[in-house]
């Protein structure tokens, strides 16, 4: 399964993302399948924070790409609304059929 998260890179005190597509595998700052865009949260204006490649992004949720918690709230600032996977509802319990 390919999935959409933040690859970690920067120094200390200093981070810095880019937004990968990764396939759930790898580990976290792995070989990315497709870098997608950056993320720097050290600017102070908030527009400036991102930029991302929304074709790509766009392709990689229709192909079925789950987003990680923080890159979906990234994508939803954009305008993107991310395909997220219905949770099972669980069904109610039956009661114990009496015993006579």
């Amino acid at each position: 399964m390919v999935q959409l998260r933040m690859k970690m890179l920067g120094r200390k005190h200093r981070p810095f993302f880019r937004i990968c597509a990764i396939d759930s595998r790898r580990p976290r700052d792995g070989r990315p399948l497709e870098e997608l865009g950056t993320y720097d949260p050290m600017i102070h204006e908030t527009d400036k924070r991102y930029s991302i490649n929304k074709e790509r992004v766009e392709y990689w949720l229709s192909v079925g790409a789950q987003p990680s918690d923080r890159v979906a709230v990234l994508l939803k600032k954009i305008g993107i609304a991310p395909r997220v996977k219905a949770k099972r509802k669980k069904r109610p319990e039956k009661p114990a059929p009496k015993k006579q």
